[in-house]
C-alpha cells in the first residue's frame, strides 16, 4: 500500500489584499492536511502583508506548515522558482493569489497519486469565471499542449519533475509555466489528467494579454511546433484581430 504524499502548495502574490484572503482560506479548508504552504509575495505595498500576517497564526493553529517571505523579484516564474526551492514535498501545487483551490483538491489528488504512483504530472477540471461569473469548466488533455496550454491552477507536479527537468525558464516572462509542460512532454514526461473539479481561475491576469499570445507562438517556433512562416502569419493576425477588436468597441 502506497503512503499519501507530502504536499507543497506555493502561492506568489504582488499587491492581492483583494483576492488573497480566498487563496488562504481555500488552503485552510481543505479536507487533506497533509501539506506545507509556502508564500512568496514580491514586496507588496498594499494590505497583502497584513492579510499573509493574519492566517499565518490560523495555519498554525490547525498545525499546517506556513513559510512566507517579502521582497522584491524578479516576475511571477521568478518567485515560483524561489518557492520550488523552499518546499520540501513530493508533489508540488502552484496556486495564485487571484485563484483557489476546491476544498477537496489535495484529497483527490492524493488519491491519484495512491492510484497512479510514480508519474510527472497529475491534472484536472478548472472552472474559469470572468467578472465573477462562471462561464466554463475545462480540463485538456495534456496531449493539447503541441497546441495550447492546459490548465496550471489545477495541475500538480512531481518534486522528482523539477530535479529531473529543471525549473520555469525566466527568459519567458509571460509563459514559462506553459514551456515547463512542454519541455516535459517533448521529455516523454507521464500525464496523469483527473476528471474532477480542482481549482477556480479569475480571468484577467498576467497572460491575458497579446504580449502573452505572441511570446505563446514564440516558444512554438522556438520548439519547432510551427514554422517561421506560421509564426509571422500569427502573429500580424493577432495583432491585426486586436486591432479590430479596440476599434468596434468605440462604436
Amino acid at each position: 500500500m502506497i503512503n499519501s504524499p507530502f504536499f507543497s502548495i506555493i502561492t506568489v502574490s504582488f499587491n492581492s489584499e483583494s483576492t488573497i484572503e480566498n487563496t488562504l482560506k481555500s488552503l485552510l479548508s481543505q479536507t487533506f492536511t497533509d501539506f506545507e504552504y509556502i508564500l512568496i509575495d514580491g514586496n507588496s505595498k498594499d494590505g497583502t502583508l497584513n492579510i499573509i500576517k493574519e492566517y499565518e497564526e490560523k495555519f498554525k493553529m490547525k498545525d499546517i506548515s506556513f513559510k512566507w517571505i517579502s521582497e522584491k523579484d524578479y516576475g511571477i516564474y521568478d518567485a515560483m522558482n524561489k518557492g520550488i526551492k523552499m518546499s520540501s514535498g513530493e508533489i508540488i501545487g502552484i496556486i495564485n493569489s487571484d485563484d483557489y483551490y476546491e476544498n477537496n483538491a489535495l484529497d483527490i489528488i492524493s488519491r491519484s497519486v495512491i492510484e497512479y504512483p510514480g508519474n510527472n504530472v497529475y491534472h484536472g477540471l478548472l472552472k474559469y469565471y470572468d467578472s465573477g461569473e462562471l462561464i466554463s469548466i475545462k480540463g485538456d488533455s495534456s496531449n493539447i499542449l503541441y497546441k495550447n496550454m492546459i490548465q496550471h491552477p489545477s495541475t500538480f507536479v512531481s518534486r522528482m519533475s523539477y530535479i529531473k527537468f529543471g525549473l520555469f525558464d525566466t527568459k519567458y516572462k509571460y509563459v514559462a509555466d506553459y514551456e515547463f509542460l512542454l519541455r516535459l512532454k517533448f521529455e516523454k514526461a507521464s500525464f496523469i489528467f483527473v476528471p474532477e473539479i480542482l481549482a477556480n481561475f479569475f480571468d484577467g491576469g498576467a497572460g491575458d494579454n497579446v504580449k502573452s499570445v505572441i511570446e505563446s507562438l514564440k516558444l512554438k517556433k522556438e520548439k519547432k511546433i510551427i514554422s517561421k512562416k506560421v509564426y509571422f502569419f500569427k502573429v500580424i493576425k493577432e495583432y491585426v484581430h486586436r486591432k479590430f477588436i479596440r476599434r468596434s468597441l468605440r462604436f
